[in-house]
């Protein structure tokens, strides 16, 4: 949405169109008006710019708004009026606008008990609106009231339309629905706070491996921060939640964006002692990435399957390292299957045929040596054995650098 486009300053009407008119008038009254601060704030931040922009009408708005919330209390309540009555009348002209200078009043700490229910009501209908920049809006409005610990407990009843957010197409939505997401737990009492957390886990895990390095960092971020509000029986129905985090997050760490790997490993080792499991949280202390991926799929021989089909998603990845170590996890996972997985064994080789012809000489060879593995084993099963077996027998037919016969290598 806003932050897909690019803030292009140079991009507005003509130097006589009426909108370039309004907005010089308004800065001008502005100024005779005693708020010179505030419109050297905006412009400093680009404001007034944004204001005769039709795509970036609203953020420039945002900006205007955030000048004048230091204005006086009596200022703000007329303000404040002013914006209430054009939202309920729904005046669809200035709608957006008038929203986006509304939920920038919310930042104040002197709005009644009365006014927030209010305010609360009006958020929990924009969660609903069919335009997208009313959502984003609505989401930064219950954003702002969350900044404030007195207000923060209010919000809680708003949790599962909050929720509903991740079921967006629009990144950015998103984005502020996990920060939204995570004050609102951040103001719990424990025992709401651990459930809640469970049904959250579930709604974040599909974000740990997005495409978007801002939602990748949120979601990991707010999946450990969930891992340390479960208490009680509810750790049972999270455990299942971070079983199926940790193939994404031991892939991840290879993650060329340093940001990315590194909250992935913070997040690993938290995993690790939400399930006191100490082996694997020695490994990844040490960032011993295949003893780590070995560790786990030792003791979760029955989920291989499940772990396999979380990592054939990775052979798609635009990063080299992340498609790499895929490659070699599957090296490793395969080798739990038994013989009755030749059809699973056959997707598998089907879809690293695919990556013979990758960009990547590196990929091509892993991916080929991987194939030539896999095949043996389809050819020439051992019998009362597993595919390390198989690994054991045919490693003298690869070259002893291969990278994948070392991944796969048990300690």
């Amino acid at each position: 949405m806003h932050n897909e486009r690019v803030n292009n300053q140079g991009d507005t009407p003509a130097s006589f169109s009426p909108v370039r008119y309004a907005v010089d008038a308004m800065q001008a009254l502005l100024q005779c008006a005693g708020y010179r601060d505030q419109t050297t704030f905006i412009h400093k931040q680009g404001g007034w710019g944004m204001l005769v922009n039709a795509d970036m009408h609203h953020e420039g708005v945002l900006v205007l708004a955030r000048a004048m919330v230091s204005v006086s209390f009596q200022e703000r309540c007329w303000i404040f009026q002013e914006l209430m009555a054009i939202l309920n009348c729904r005046d669809d002209r200035r709608y957006i606008p008038a929203m986006a200078f509304f939920i920038q009043l919310l930042q104040c700490p002197d709005l009644g008990n009365k006014q927030e229910d209010a305010i609360l009501d009006h958020l929990s209908g924009q969660l609903r609106d069919p335009n997208t920049v009313v959502r984003w809006l609505a989401l930064k409005g219950l954003l702002n009231l969350s900044l404030c610990p007195e207000k923060v407990g209010k919000l809680q009843r708003l949790l599962p339309e909050v929720l509903e957010q991740l079921q967006e197409v629009d990144r950015d939505i998103i984005a502020e629905a996990i920060t939204v997401l995570k004050n609102i737990l951040a103001g719990m009492d424990r025992q709401s706070a651990s459930r809640a957390a469970v049904q959250v886990a579930e709604k974040l895990l599909p974000f740990i491996d997005d495409v978007t390095s801002r939602l990748r960092v949120l979601s990991i971020t707010l999946f450990k921060h969930l891992l340390e509000l479960v208490r009680g029986l509810d750790r049972r129905r999270m455990k299942a939640h971070v079983l199926q985090s940790l193939v994404p997050l031991l892939l991840l760490v290879h993650d060329e964006r340093p940001n990315v790997s590194q909250v992935c490993w913070d997040t690993l080792s938290s995993a690790a002692e939400f399930l006191k499991w100490h082996q694997l949280g020695g490994f990844i202390q040490r960032k011993d990435i295949w003893q780590s991926c070995d560790c786990l799929l030792t003791r979760y021989k029955g989920r291989a399957n499940n772990f396999l089909c979380q990592t054939m998603a990775f052979l798609e990845n635009p990063q080299t390292p992340l498609r790499q170590a895929a490659i070699r996890f599957i090296g490793l996972a395969a080798r739990q299957l038994d013989q009755r997985s030749q059809d699973k064994l056959d997707a598998i080789c089907n879809d690293l045929k695919g990556l013979q012809q990758d960009s990547n000489s590196s990929v091509q060879s892993l991916a080929s040596q991987t194939i030539f593995i896999l095949e043996a084993f389809k050819n020439h099963p051992p019998a009362h054995s597993s595919l390390w077996t198989c690994f054991h027998r045919i490693r003298t037919m690869c070259t002893k650098e291969s990278p994948v016969i070392e991944a796969a290598q048990l300690p």
